[in-house]
């Protein structure tokens, strides 16, 4: 997988040359260790390589060595401290290098895969110590080589992982599963008077039992007003009787992200104000769904998620006019502030392009095999002028991850309660 991708990469550079940096390891507090690393979703891609402080190289017009990697050496004391590293050996016979050298010799070996590069590929901004370290590399070899042109290699890399691999797609789904799992655990769970963080700790339990390392994203649990706050990520109040609580989790498995976001009644009820505003969010959803196909946009799906969400608010009082001037006029926005889609995968916000490169004023048309969240949303804080008091801190947001097919979509997300019959299922079974 990792080799046929290095592949594809390096067909699309042309006369070039890549340099990708590991994901620096940052240290939590003081003298204390290192935050749990998580390489650089880039350089897993193409790589595989899971240490931190690695460069990758690759080079396809280099007459022997078109992937080259520079690792950590193996070190019996440092590994007894942090866990076993691969060498340079290992980068050869595990991960399929075709030469690997220790980190310290970066600056004496690179220069040679460099010599008639035309373009550098190199993304920087992640280690300002690596940025300067390369170009004070290529100040001091510039007569020897000088790149026509520096570029970032994230664009080539957007529009590859844009479309997944059926690989890639066994682990979104599994990623899908384990979350959707949490959620119904979630469900059978809660009730007035639990905390934020402990519907956090049944997520993070349920995700690491069933095979997921971590969250895929920081978990946003929120009850009653905090739900108005679209990244809150506090999770520490207690949650009130007669309250919503919104929650926007998902688990990463292999690297591979879901995202969910669900919105439930603490004591299983909705009340009449609450029903109604997630009847018309869950439908925004379902019709936005209901849309999907090969040939249309993501812009397409925003635009008929608008409509919908509007004229249900006028409908309700929410909103006051026409619905078409209100949606030129972006009046919705205080209640629905952002774009109701997103790519998905290595991140959760996944690279991927929105707009064509070259053809600004283009949406990229879906293709099969691409994966993106569809997540309409209300939020109405406490006061909000000319809104009836009884939608008041009130905030509901429903999202799914919808898988292009052939013939229309799959919703990998399914298995997460949203309806009226699971939600109320669950809660009765307690």
């Amino acid at each position: 997988m990792f080799e046929a991708r290095r592949k594809a990469f390096m067909d699309r550079m042309g006369s070039g040359v890549a340099i990708l940096r590991s994901c620096p390891q940052f240290r939590r507090s003081g003298d204390s260790l290192e935050f749990t690393y998580r390489q650089d979703s880039n350089f897993y891609y193409l790589t595989g390589f899971e240490e931190p402080e690695a460069i990758c190289v690759l080079a396809p017009d280099h007459p022997e060595h078109h992937f080259i990697l520079f690792v950590a050496p193996r070190d019996p004391f440092a590994e007894s401290w942090t866990g076993r590293r691969a060498g340079p050996e290992g980068a050869m016979s595990l991960y399929g290098a075709d030469i690997a050298y220790p980190l310290e010799q970066f600056a004496e070996k690179v220069p040679q895969y460099l010599q008639g590069c035309k373009t550098l590929y190199y993304s920087g901004g992640k280690a300002q110590s690596f940025d300067e370290q390369l170009l004070d590399l290529l100040a001091r070899n510039r007569r020897v080589f000088v790149p026509r042109q520096v570029a970032d290699p994230r664009f080539i890399l957007g529009e590859m992982r844009v479309r997944k691999s059926a690989e890639e797609i066994e682990l979104i789904r599994e990623a899908s599963r384990i979350s959707a799992k949490a959620y119904s655990e979630v469900l059978k769970a809660l009730k007035p008077g639990m905390y934020e963080y402990e519907v956090q700790a049944i997520l993070s339990y349920v995700y690491q039992q069933n095979g997921s390392p971590r969250h895929g994203y920081a978990p946003i649990v929120g009850a009653g007003a905090n739900a108005t706050i679209m990244h809150y990520d506090k999770n520490n109040s207690q949650m009130q009787d007669g309250e919503l609580v919104l929650i926007d989790s998902a688990c990463e498995y292999q690297y591979y992200s879901s995202d969910i976001t669900r919105t439930y009644p603490i004591n299983g009820r909705f009340t009449p104000a609450q029903r109604t505003l997630y009847e018309l969010v869950l439908k925004a959803l379902e019709s936005a769904t209901a849309m999907v196909k090969p040939g249309i946009t993501l812009t397409d799906i925003h635009n008929h998620t608008v409509e919908i969400l509007t004229t249900g608010m006028v409908e309700l009082g929410i909103l006051k006019g026409d619905v078409k001037q209100l949606i030129a006029d972006k009046t919705y926005q205080p209640f629905y502030g952002y774009f109701t889609c997103h790519w998905m995968g290595l991140d959760v916000h996944d690279l991927g392009p929105y707009k064509r490169s070259g053809a600004w004023d283009e949406d990229p048309k879906l293709e099969p095999g691409m994966i993106f969240t569809i997540e309409p949303g209300i939020y109405i804080p406490a006061e909000t002028q000319d809104v009836n008091p009884e939608f008041w801190n009130t905030g509901i947001r429903i999202e799914d991850d919808i898988l292009v097919t052939e013939q229309g979509y799959e919703n990998l997300t399914s298995g997460a309660p949203k309806t009226f019959a699971e939600i109320e299922a669950l809660i009765t079974h307690k």
